[in-house]
């Protein structure tokens, strides 16, 4: 007679064999969400240097009707940048990074003075990070000044910008994009930079003026993806370089201005926050702002930099330091260029005063198409250039009316209605701060500069 199992050693047998054929392996919960791990580094952030040289012509009436639709320090951008190189090269900063509009409209000759500039920084023993804006390449408006009339000059290709600035990103590429001029570097161990080309240049035609929007291919895309989940394999810190905003910096931005924001922003913010980005480097609409978008990925933010030749004239320092839990903080502060060898410490006023009276020409034209009289033009538009001197500094603080109509007519107060958004929102800070302020790399919050 066979030996019968007892009925409580089978059910114990059966128990254990269908959690065996149930059971999956699962990941420690601290694997699972653990983000990458920041090393400790020190860099620079530098944006829309917009160089001009003056060869190309600093006199006549078409280079004063450039100015006047303009808000750039043009005629000093050569001043103003070597001093913030000379700034810049005594920061014990390991890297810099530029966020493209190197030059005024693209010229060749531009882009050979510009980079002069930041070739010097990098002899100073700093790495310098490129991408282009939507000024550099292939510009149909590359032309010199001659009296009442422009005359073409020679822009540049995508591979005359890599030529160019081969010593400034491309040559320390470990990775480059086919479709674009976009690349992956190392700047420090355990920390990539994606450095991405947002341009569409590729659009651009002769007689028509360039384009201004930014998007990527549905190739780039792959491409970064691709970047991204092979920094993550690595367990590689990542942070992006771009000249397109990747979400709005005021309420109405993308309404007004949707061309300073890339296409698709929201598919392109969640996938950065898939992958625990958690710092995006923009600049292309001259403002120090700083914006804290939250995904069910998890939170980024869009740090833009102002105009180097657009008052404040700024860039940004941003530290990299690990906090006593072990956990990653990034210290961001502001810094501006305030004073010329040529104009000494006058330089601040002169540049503040530069691009407010270039905005109140900028709505007078504006509003003369609206037909607006020139003695109500005179009630709105020193208003219109106050909210939008705010934004370019950052920090605002909003007044309880953004708009006095006092003394407009009814055609004012309707053309003001019409702008309204435009103007509260240059007013209105979306948090969190914009000049100086520490984000926890782990949690994802913006608070106050230290």
């Amino acid at each position: 007679m066979k030996q019968q199992i007892p009925w409580t050693w089978l059910l114990l047998i059966c128990t254990v064999l269908m959690a065996c054929s149930t059971s999956k392996p699962v990941a420690p919960r601290a694997a699972a969400t653990a983000g990458p791990v920041y090393p400790d580094t020190r860099f620079i952030v530098i944006s829309d240097l917009h160089f001009y040289d003056t060869d190309l012509g600093t006199d006549g009436k078409a280079f004063q009707k450039y100015l006047d639709k303009d808000r750039k320090l043009l005629v000093l951008s050569d001043e103003i940048i070597g001093t913030a190189i000379k700034k810049i090269a005594l920061d014990p900063a390991e890297f810099v990074l530029v966020a493209g509009d190197l030059t005024k409209d693209g010229e060749k000759i531009c882009h050979q003075g510009v980079a002069r500039h930041l070739k010097a920084l990098k002899k100073s023993g700093k790495q310098v990070f490129v991408v282009p804006g939507n000024h550099d390449i292939r510009n149909p408006d590359s032309v010199r000044f001659a009296g009442d009339i422009t005359e073409p000059v020679p822009s540049i290709g995508p591979s005359d910008f890599e030529q160019i600035y081969q010593e400034l990103g491309y040559g320390a590429a470990i990775a480059r994009d086919p479709d674009s001029l976009s690349y992956v570097a190392e700047p420090v161990k355990g920390l990539r930079l994606l450095a991405l080309d947002s341009n569409r240049y590729k659009e651009n035609r002769p007689d028509h003026h360039p384009i201004i929007g930014g998007a990527f291919s549905d190739q780039t895309l792959a491409w970064i993806q691709t970047q991204l989940i092979a920094a993550q394999k690595e367990n590689k810190a990542v942070i992006v370089l771009l000249h397109h905003g990747i979400m709005e910096h005021y309420p109405a931005n993308g309404k007004f201005y949707g061309d300073y924001l890339v296409a698709d922003r929201e598919k392109i913010a969640s996938l950065f926050a898939k992958y625990k980005v958690k710092l995006v480097f923009t600049g292309h609409f001259h403002a120090q702002d700083v914006t804290l978008k939250k995904t069910e990925e998890g939170d980024i933010f869009d740090i833009e930099t102002g105009s180097l030749v657009t008052a404040p004239c700024p860039y940004r320092e941003v530290v990299l330091v690990k906090n006593t839990d072990g956990n990653t903080r990034a210290v961001i502060s502001s810094r501006f260029i305030t004073a010329l060898p040529s104009l000494g410490e006058g330089f601040a006023g002169y540049a503040a005063s530069y691009v407010f009276e270039g905005t109140k020409k900028l709505a007078n034209t504006a509003l003369g198409k609206y037909k607006v009289s020139k003695e109500q033009q005179a009630l709105i538009n020193s208003q219109v250039a106050s909210a939008y001197y705010a934004h370019l500094k950052g920090d605002e603080t909003k007044p309880e009316t953004a708009i006095d109509t006092t003394g407009f007519g009814y055609w004012l107060r309707f053309v003001a209605w019409i702008q309204e958004d435009l103007i509260d929102g240059w007013w209105t800070d979306l948090a969190p701060r914009d000049n100086d302020l520490v984000i926890d790399l782990a949690a994802g919050k913006g608070t106050a500069g230290e």
